[in-house]
Protein backbone atom coordinates (compact mmCIF):
# COMPACT_ATOMS: atom_id res chain seq x y z
CA UNK A 1 0.00 0.00 0.00
CA UNK A 2 1.34 3.45 -0.87
CA UNK A 3 0.79 6.54 1.20
CA UNK A 4 0.25 9.84 -0.58
CA UNK A 5 1.19 13.06 1.10
CA UNK A 6 1.32 16.68 0.05
CA UNK A 7 4.00 18.58 1.90
CA UNK A 8 5.67 21.94 1.80
CA UNK A 9 9.34 21.86 0.85
CA UNK A 10 11.64 22.88 3.69
CA UNK A 11 15.38 23.37 3.87
CA UNK A 12 15.85 21.81 7.29
CA UNK A 13 14.77 18.55 8.89
CA UNK A 14 11.81 20.03 10.76
CA UNK A 15 8.09 19.41 10.79
CA UNK A 16 6.16 20.61 7.78
CA UNK A 17 2.65 22.01 7.67
CA UNK A 18 0.12 20.84 5.16
CA UNK A 19 -0.72 23.60 2.73
CA UNK A 20 -3.57 24.45 0.41
CA UNK A 21 -2.43 25.39 -3.05
CA UNK A 22 -3.89 26.68 -6.25
CA UNK A 23 -3.46 24.17 -9.05
CA UNK A 24 -5.20 26.29 -11.66
CA UNK A 25 -3.17 27.18 -14.71
CA UNK A 26 -1.49 25.37 -17.56
CA UNK A 27 2.06 24.33 -16.74
CA UNK A 28 2.42 21.98 -19.67
CA UNK A 29 4.31 24.59 -21.65
CA UNK A 30 6.58 25.69 -18.79
CA UNK A 31 10.21 24.69 -19.44
CA UNK A 32 10.82 23.68 -15.84
CA UNK A 33 13.00 21.07 -14.12
CA UNK A 34 13.03 19.55 -10.63
CA UNK A 35 15.85 17.56 -9.01
CA UNK A 36 16.08 16.13 -5.49
CA UNK A 37 19.09 16.79 -3.28
CA UNK A 38 19.74 13.00 -3.13
CA UNK A 39 19.25 10.11 -5.53
CA UNK A 40 20.41 7.38 -3.11
CA UNK A 41 20.74 7.61 0.67
CA UNK A 42 21.50 5.39 3.67
CA UNK A 43 19.62 6.03 6.91
CA UNK A 44 19.21 4.29 10.24
CA UNK A 45 15.92 3.07 11.63
CA UNK A 46 14.10 5.93 13.35
CA UNK A 47 15.83 8.65 11.32
CA UNK A 48 13.75 11.40 9.73
CA UNK A 49 14.81 12.99 6.45
CA UNK A 50 13.41 15.79 4.30
CA UNK A 51 13.90 15.48 0.58
CA UNK A 52 14.60 18.95 -0.78
CA UNK A 53 13.98 19.51 -4.48
CA UNK A 54 15.59 22.27 -6.48
CA UNK A 55 13.79 23.88 -9.39
CA UNK A 56 14.79 25.43 -12.69
CA UNK A 57 14.07 28.20 -13.27
CA UNK A 58 14.60 29.04 -9.61
CA UNK A 59 11.90 31.68 -9.89
CA UNK A 60 9.23 28.96 -10.09
CA UNK A 61 6.93 29.75 -7.18
CA UNK A 62 4.84 26.56 -7.09
CA UNK A 63 7.13 24.25 -5.11
CA UNK A 64 4.81 22.02 -3.10
CA UNK A 65 5.33 18.31 -3.68
CA UNK A 66 3.63 14.92 -3.36
CA UNK A 67 5.72 12.13 -1.79
CA UNK A 68 4.95 8.41 -2.08
CA UNK A 69 6.85 5.42 -0.70
CA UNK A 70 6.94 2.14 -2.60
CA UNK A 71 7.24 0.26 0.72
CA UNK A 72 5.77 2.00 3.76
CA UNK A 73 7.10 -0.82 5.95
CA UNK A 74 10.60 0.51 5.26
CA UNK A 75 10.04 4.26 4.83
CA UNK A 76 6.78 5.95 5.75
CA UNK A 77 5.47 9.42 5.02
CA UNK A 78 3.80 11.07 8.01
CA UNK A 79 0.46 12.43 6.81
CA UNK A 80 0.28 15.07 9.54
CA UNK A 81 3.82 16.46 9.53
CA UNK A 82 5.05 15.43 6.08
CA UNK A 83 8.22 13.95 7.55
CA UNK A 84 9.77 10.91 5.91
CA UNK A 85 10.72 8.32 8.53
CA UNK A 86 12.82 5.15 8.27
CA UNK A 87 10.74 2.53 10.06
CA UNK A 88 12.11 -0.85 8.96
CA UNK A 89 15.32 -2.44 7.70
CA UNK A 90 15.50 -2.84 3.94
CA UNK A 91 15.26 -0.54 0.95
CA UNK A 92 12.57 1.33 -0.93
CA UNK A 93 12.07 4.03 -3.53
CA UNK A 94 10.52 7.40 -2.76
CA UNK A 95 8.70 9.09 -5.64
CA UNK A 96 8.33 12.86 -5.60
CA UNK A 97 6.09 14.90 -7.88
CA UNK A 98 5.49 18.64 -7.90
CA UNK A 99 1.87 19.57 -7.27
CA UNK A 100 1.23 21.89 -10.18
CA UNK A 101 4.01 21.53 -12.71
CA UNK A 102 3.89 17.71 -12.56
CA UNK A 103 7.67 17.43 -12.44
CA UNK A 104 9.01 14.11 -11.12
CA UNK A 105 12.07 12.62 -9.46
CA UNK A 106 12.86 9.68 -7.16
CA UNK A 107 15.26 8.60 -4.44
CA UNK A 108 16.35 5.11 -3.34
CA UNK A 109 16.54 4.75 0.45
CA UNK A 110 18.48 2.00 2.26
CA UNK A 111 17.52 1.59 5.91
CA UNK A 112 19.95 -0.12 8.29
CA UNK A 113 19.84 -1.07 11.96
CA UNK A 114 20.84 1.59 14.45
CA UNK A 115 24.36 1.32 15.80
CA UNK A 116 23.26 0.65 19.37
CA UNK A 117 25.57 -1.68 21.29
CA UNK A 118 25.02 -3.26 24.71
CA UNK A 119 28.58 -3.97 25.97
CA UNK A 120 27.25 -6.17 28.77
CA UNK A 121 26.08 -8.67 26.14
CA UNK A 122 29.66 -9.44 25.12
CA UNK A 123 32.15 -10.78 27.68
CA UNK A 124 35.14 -10.46 25.33
CA UNK A 125 36.56 -7.27 23.82
CA UNK A 126 39.11 -6.28 21.23
CA UNK A 127 40.04 -2.63 21.70
CA UNK A 128 41.41 -0.16 19.17
CA UNK A 129 43.01 3.21 19.87
CA UNK A 130 42.67 4.37 16.32
CA UNK A 131 43.42 7.19 13.95
CA UNK A 132 40.39 7.09 11.64
CA UNK A 133 40.53 9.18 8.46
CA UNK A 134 38.34 9.78 5.43
CA UNK A 135 40.22 10.60 2.22
CA UNK A 136 43.28 11.36 4.35
CA UNK A 137 41.47 13.84 6.62
CA UNK A 138 40.16 13.54 10.19
CA UNK A 139 36.51 12.64 10.59
CA UNK A 140 33.99 15.44 10.94
CA UNK A 141 31.46 15.56 13.77
CA UNK A 142 28.85 14.16 11.35
CA UNK A 143 30.80 10.92 10.77
CA UNK A 144 30.57 7.73 12.81
CA UNK A 145 32.81 4.68 12.57
CA UNK A 146 31.71 1.19 13.61
CA UNK A 147 33.23 -2.27 13.82
CA UNK A 148 31.34 -5.28 12.45
CA UNK A 149 31.63 -9.01 12.90
CA UNK A 150 29.73 -10.55 10.03
CA UNK A 151 26.60 -8.45 9.52
CA UNK A 152 26.36 -7.34 13.16
CA UNK A 153 27.60 -4.06 14.55
CA UNK A 154 29.78 -4.87 17.58
CA UNK A 155 31.32 -1.51 18.41
CA UNK A 156 30.88 2.21 17.73
CA UNK A 157 33.78 4.64 17.80
CA UNK A 158 34.04 7.24 20.55
CA UNK A 159 36.06 10.39 19.70
CA UNK A 160 38.54 11.24 22.45
CA UNK A 161 41.50 13.50 23.06
CA UNK A 162 44.42 12.71 25.36
CA UNK A 163 47.31 15.12 25.90
CA UNK A 164 46.50 16.91 22.66
CA UNK A 165 46.21 13.69 20.63
CA UNK A 166 42.84 13.14 18.95
CA UNK A 167 41.78 9.53 18.47
CA UNK A 168 38.83 7.18 18.15
CA UNK A 169 38.27 4.53 20.81
CA UNK A 170 36.64 1.38 19.42
CA UNK A 171 35.59 -1.39 21.78
CA UNK A 172 34.53 -4.43 19.77
CA UNK A 173 32.52 -7.08 21.61
CA UNK A 174 32.05 -10.79 21.00
CA UNK A 175 30.82 -13.86 22.85
CA UNK A 176 34.06 -15.81 22.45
CA UNK A 177 37.57 -15.54 21.08
CA UNK A 178 36.94 -18.17 18.43
CA UNK A 179 34.53 -18.30 15.54
CA UNK A 180 31.28 -20.13 16.19
CA UNK A 181 31.17 -21.19 12.54
CA UNK A 182 34.41 -23.19 12.58
CA UNK A 183 35.42 -25.96 14.93
CA UNK A 184 39.06 -26.56 15.86
CA UNK A 185 40.65 -29.26 13.74
CA UNK A 186 43.86 -31.23 14.13
CA UNK A 187 46.51 -30.86 11.43
CA UNK A 188 47.58 -33.97 9.59
CA UNK A 189 50.52 -35.74 11.14
CA UNK A 190 52.04 -38.26 8.69
CA UNK A 191 53.47 -40.25 11.60
CA UNK A 192 50.42 -40.24 13.85
CA UNK A 193 47.32 -38.49 12.44
CA UNK A 194 45.39 -39.21 15.66
CA UNK A 195 47.98 -37.74 18.01
CA UNK A 196 45.95 -35.80 20.64
CA UNK A 197 48.98 -33.66 21.46
CA UNK A 198 48.82 -31.88 18.10
CA UNK A 199 47.67 -28.29 18.69
CA UNK A 200 44.26 -27.45 17.23
CA UNK A 201 43.87 -24.85 14.52
CA UNK A 202 41.91 -21.99 16.08
CA UNK A 203 39.72 -19.81 13.89
CA UNK A 204 39.20 -16.20 14.95
CA UNK A 205 36.26 -13.99 13.93
CA UNK A 206 37.10 -11.22 11.45
CA UNK A 207 36.45 -7.55 12.20
CA UNK A 208 35.52 -5.09 9.43
CA UNK A 209 34.96 -1.35 9.64
CA UNK A 210 32.23 0.93 8.31
CA UNK A 211 31.86 4.71 8.21
CA UNK A 212 28.51 6.50 8.26
CA UNK A 213 28.19 10.11 7.13
CA UNK A 214 25.09 11.44 8.90
CA UNK A 215 25.13 14.71 6.97
CA UNK A 216 25.22 13.19 3.49
CA UNK A 217 23.40 9.96 4.45
CA UNK A 218 26.08 7.69 3.01
CA UNK A 219 27.70 4.45 4.18
CA UNK A 220 31.32 3.54 3.41
CA UNK A 221 32.83 0.05 3.71
CA UNK A 222 36.49 -0.55 4.41
CA UNK A 223 38.21 -3.53 2.78
CA UNK A 224 40.58 -3.67 5.75
CA UNK A 225 39.94 -6.57 8.13
CA UNK A 226 41.59 -7.73 11.32
CA UNK A 227 41.26 -10.65 13.71
CA UNK A 228 39.23 -10.52 16.90
CA UNK A 229 41.84 -11.53 19.47
CA UNK A 230 40.76 -9.95 22.76
CA UNK A 231 43.82 -7.69 22.76
CA UNK A 232 44.36 -3.91 22.62
CA UNK A 233 45.70 -2.39 19.41
CA UNK A 234 47.33 1.02 19.13
CA UNK A 235 48.62 3.55 21.65
CA UNK A 236 48.93 7.32 21.85
CA UNK A 237 52.36 7.25 20.23
CA UNK A 238 51.35 4.73 17.56
CA UNK A 239 47.61 4.75 16.82
CA UNK A 240 45.98 1.94 14.88
CA UNK A 241 45.16 3.26 11.39
CA UNK A 242 41.69 2.90 9.81
CA UNK A 243 41.38 4.63 6.44
CA UNK A 244 38.30 5.24 4.29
Amino acid sequence: MRLLCCVAVVTQMTSCELLDFDVDGDFSKVAAEMALNFDTIYVMQGDTVSLVPSFKPDTLNIRDIFVTSSDTGVVSVNLLSGRIEAVGKGWTTLYVESVSARLKDSCVVYVMDRWDIAPEDYPYETVFYANVTYEGKPLTEDMLVAAYIGDECRGVGEPLSFHGVSLTLLRVGNNSLTSLDDLPVFPDDPDDPDDPDDPPVVYRPRITFRLYDKKNFWLYHNAQTTVFDGETHGMLSDLYKIEF
